[in-house]
C-alpha cells in the first residue's frame, strides 16, 4: 500500500479475536488515541475445529459481529462519527 501511495499509514496490531466487545473496545481506544482515526478495518479469521465447536464459532462469526459493534462507537456518523470501511473476510471453512 505504501508503494502505491506513499503518504498511506498501515498499522497492524496482534489481537486475540476471541475476546468480548469491551476488549475489543479498549483495543480501538489505543487505536484511535494514536492515529487520531481509521479509514478502513479488515475484518477475518477462520478455522474449523471439529472438536471446539465454541470457538469455531466464536473466530468465524462471533468475531465480526462483536468487531463491527465496538467499532460503531467509533465512527457513527449518527453521533458526530467520520464513518469508514469494513471488509469482511471469511474463510471457506466457516460453511464446512
Amino acid at each position: 500500500l505504501k508503494a502505491i501511495n506513499p503518504k498511506t499509514t498501515v498499522t497492524f496490531y496482534p489481537y486475540d479475536v476471541t475476546v468480548p466487545v469491551d476488549e475489543t473496545t479498549k483495543l480501538l481506544k489505543t487505536i484511535f488515541a494514536k492515529l487520531n482515526t481509521v479509514d478502513f478495518l479488515i475484518n477475518g479469521a477462520g478455522i474449523l475445529d471439529d472438536y471446539q465447536i465454541e470457538r469455531t464459532i466464536a473466530v468465524n462469526f462471533t468475531v465480526r459481529v462483536n468487531t463491527t459493534t465496538a467499532i460503531m462507537e467509533f465512527w457513527d456518523k449518527r453521533k458526530g462519527g467520520p464513518g469508514g470501511v469494513i471488509a469482511k473476510i471469511c474463510s471457506v471453512t466457516g460453511l464446512k
